[in-house]
């Protein structure tokens, strides 16, 4: 159990010595002495699981990472839904100056598939399914939050949806992560839902889960209308939806689209379950890194890791 605890606050804290070990884990509780850390410290070392930096403090290894995954996995159920919740009060995104940080999914792709994927961007970047026809772009070496951009590669930004919790949350509405889900769209119109992950029932992304599951058909949607997009739904209270609707037609009106549809807790639309509280349910930030995956171009992704401001996307 201590070692346990030690290798979580590794994970949280970066490299530390066995005197700033013993000040975390006390304020965990565990009233544990230095020297009775380093015991630990060297046993979990023989394990592969840690080891010394070159300033001599200890950090975890990538064996302790997933150890401590591995074993905390029922933990972390609806972690994703807290990094939401994090980048929400992280992000200083105005809509009226449209400035500020917004949270940015990445996708980290080989350089000589660049124009392929312009390509792709482009035909899918003006349709009503994606947030914003404003992309950002990074060349390799280049540092995104303390993470460099690899070598022979380079990034692509695209606004995450957890902008209209930003965008709410800036006017007083508290926005809850029920799911995330696929939904059939006819003539670029939703139809209903076929697919449905519930964020508290996941330790990652769920709609990057349905996208590298392959379920999705975003390409055809921007093609002919037709197709199966990702969509995020949060919940809020009924007694906001008159702000909510409000906030997001000004959003609109800003360039800012994907909203499909806010529903009265009395709505049955979707197929969603019974709830006592009103949704909102809009187009995910991935459908606009979709279209890569199902032309075979399949980069890195990383879902709400990101800050850029809006000011630095530029528009296609």
């Amino acid at each position: 159990m201590v070692e346990e605890e030690i290798l979580s606050v590794l994970e949280e804290s970066g490299a530390l010595s066995s005197k700033e070990i013993e000040l975390e884990l006390r304020k965990r509780g565990y009233n544990i002495r230095a020297r009775t850390i380093r015991y630990h410290l060297k046993k979990l070392e023989e394990r592969g699981l840690v080891r010394k930096n070159s300033n001599g403090k200890t950090e975890l290894t990538e064996k302790g990472e997933k150890e401590l995954k591995r074993k905390s996995a029922f933990e972390r159920l609806g972690e994703f839904s807290e990094r939401i919740e994090y980048n929400v009060y992280l992000s200083n995104f105005d809509l009226y100056t449209l400035s500020g940080l917004v949270p940015t999914n990445f996708a980290f792709i080989d350089k000589s598939l660049f124009e392929r994927t312009m390509e792709i961007v482009e035909e899918c970047i003006s349709q009503p399914i994606s947030i914003s026809n404003r992309i950002f772009i990074a060349e390799e070496g280049e540092s995104l939050g303390g993470y460099t951009v690899p070598k022979n590669s380079f990034a692509l930004g695209v606004i995450s949806n957890t902008i209209y919790d930003v965008i709410l949350k800036t006017a007083g509405v508290n926005t809850t992560p029920e799911y995330a889900g696929l939904m059939s769209v006819e003539n670029m119109e939703a139809r209903g839902l076929t697919e449905l992950i519930s964020y508290f029932g996941t330790t990652l992304s769920p709609g990057l889960l349905l996208l590298k599951a392959g379920l999705t058909s975003v390409y055809s949607a921007c093609k002919t209308g037709r197709g199966e997009i990702i969509v995020a739904i949060r919940s809020f209270s009924r007694y906001a939806m008159d702000i909510a609707r409000r906030e997001l037609e000004i959003a609109e009106s800003k360039g800012l689209r994907g909203v499909i549809k806010i529903l009265h807790p009395s709505d049955r639309i979707f197929g969603l379950p019974a709830a006592n509280r009103a949704r909102l349910v809009v187009s995910a930030g991935l459908n606009m890194i979709a279209p890569l995956f199902e032309n075979g171009i399949i980069p890195e992704v990383r879902v709400n890791e990101f800050f850029v401001d809006f000011r630095d996307f530029r528009v296609i």
